[in-house]
Protein backbone atom coordinates (compact mmCIF):
# COMPACT_ATOMS: atom_id res chain seq x y z
CA UNK A 1 0.00 0.00 0.00
CA UNK A 2 1.44 3.38 -1.02
CA UNK A 3 1.20 6.00 1.68
CA UNK A 4 3.07 8.74 -0.22
CA UNK A 5 4.10 8.73 -3.87
CA UNK A 6 5.48 11.92 -5.45
CA UNK A 7 7.37 11.82 -8.75
CA UNK A 8 8.56 14.55 -11.11
CA UNK A 9 10.57 13.58 -14.18
CA UNK A 10 11.95 15.45 -17.18
CA UNK A 11 13.27 13.10 -19.86
CA UNK A 12 15.94 13.82 -22.44
CA UNK A 13 14.11 13.98 -25.80
CA UNK A 14 17.38 13.71 -27.78
CA UNK A 15 18.60 10.51 -26.14
CA UNK A 16 18.71 7.66 -28.67
CA UNK A 17 20.40 4.83 -26.76
CA UNK A 18 19.27 5.06 -23.11
CA UNK A 19 22.51 4.08 -21.40
CA UNK A 20 22.23 3.10 -17.72
CA UNK A 21 25.06 2.36 -15.33
CA UNK A 22 25.16 1.77 -11.59
CA UNK A 23 28.13 3.82 -10.34
CA UNK A 24 28.08 2.51 -6.80
CA UNK A 25 25.94 1.14 -4.02
CA UNK A 26 26.45 0.72 -0.29
CA UNK A 27 24.03 -0.79 2.20
CA UNK A 28 23.75 -1.95 5.76
CA UNK A 29 21.46 -3.01 8.58
CA UNK A 30 19.61 -0.62 10.86
CA UNK A 31 17.62 -3.04 13.02
CA UNK A 32 16.75 -6.73 12.92
CA UNK A 33 14.47 -6.41 9.88
CA UNK A 34 15.38 -2.93 8.63
CA UNK A 35 18.12 -2.05 6.17
CA UNK A 36 19.38 1.00 4.30
CA UNK A 37 20.82 1.48 0.83
CA UNK A 38 22.54 4.38 -0.94
CA UNK A 39 22.95 4.12 -4.71
CA UNK A 40 24.62 6.36 -7.31
CA UNK A 41 23.60 5.90 -10.97
CA UNK A 42 23.95 7.38 -14.44
CA UNK A 43 21.12 7.29 -16.98
CA UNK A 44 21.30 9.23 -20.26
CA UNK A 45 17.52 9.42 -20.66
CA UNK A 46 17.05 11.63 -17.59
CA UNK A 47 17.46 15.41 -17.36
CA UNK A 48 15.74 15.85 -13.99
CA UNK A 49 14.16 13.31 -11.68
CA UNK A 50 12.79 13.39 -8.18
CA UNK A 51 10.92 10.51 -6.60
CA UNK A 52 9.72 10.20 -3.03
CA UNK A 53 7.60 7.31 -1.94
CA UNK A 54 6.72 5.55 1.26
CA UNK A 55 4.82 2.29 1.26
CA UNK A 56 3.82 -0.30 3.83
CA UNK A 57 2.20 -3.73 3.95
CA UNK A 58 4.11 -4.84 0.85
CA UNK A 59 7.39 -6.65 0.15
CA UNK A 60 10.39 -4.56 1.27
CA UNK A 61 8.18 -1.69 2.44
CA UNK A 62 9.80 1.57 3.43
CA UNK A 63 10.92 5.03 2.37
CA UNK A 64 12.66 5.79 -0.94
CA UNK A 65 14.08 9.16 -1.98
CA UNK A 66 15.67 9.62 -5.43
CA UNK A 67 17.11 12.83 -6.90
CA UNK A 68 18.73 13.09 -10.33
CA UNK A 69 20.10 15.91 -12.48
CA UNK A 70 21.60 15.68 -16.00
CA UNK A 71 21.77 11.91 -15.92
CA UNK A 72 23.38 11.47 -12.50
CA UNK A 73 21.14 10.22 -9.72
CA UNK A 74 21.36 9.43 -6.04
CA UNK A 75 18.85 7.14 -4.37
CA UNK A 76 18.41 6.41 -0.67
CA UNK A 77 16.17 3.72 0.82
CA UNK A 78 15.26 2.54 4.30
CA UNK A 79 13.24 -0.63 3.93
CA UNK A 80 11.98 -3.79 5.60
CA UNK A 81 13.89 -6.92 4.62
CA UNK A 82 10.85 -9.15 5.08
CA UNK A 83 8.11 -10.08 2.63
CA UNK A 84 4.43 -9.32 3.16
CA UNK A 85 1.98 -12.23 3.17
CA UNK A 86 -1.21 -10.85 1.63
CA UNK A 87 -3.34 -13.78 2.76
CA UNK A 88 -2.49 -13.63 6.46
CA UNK A 89 -1.69 -9.88 6.42
CA UNK A 90 1.55 -10.30 8.35
CA UNK A 91 5.29 -10.24 7.75
CA UNK A 92 6.98 -13.41 6.58
CA UNK A 93 10.68 -14.20 6.95
CA UNK A 94 12.40 -16.74 4.73
CA UNK A 95 15.61 -18.49 5.84
CA UNK A 96 17.29 -17.46 2.57
CA UNK A 97 16.82 -13.72 3.28
CA UNK A 98 20.15 -11.91 3.46
CA UNK A 99 19.52 -10.32 6.87
CA UNK A 100 17.78 -13.36 8.41
CA UNK A 101 20.64 -14.24 10.77
CA UNK A 102 20.93 -10.75 12.25
CA UNK A 103 22.11 -10.76 15.84
CA UNK A 104 21.95 -7.67 17.99
CA UNK A 105 25.26 -6.69 19.57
Amino acid sequence: MNIINIRIELSNPFDRWEYFRNLGCISGKVFKHKAWELEHTFYTGMLFDTDIHWNRNTDHAGLTVVVGVLGYGIGFRIYDTRHWNYETKEWQVYPSDRYYEYTET
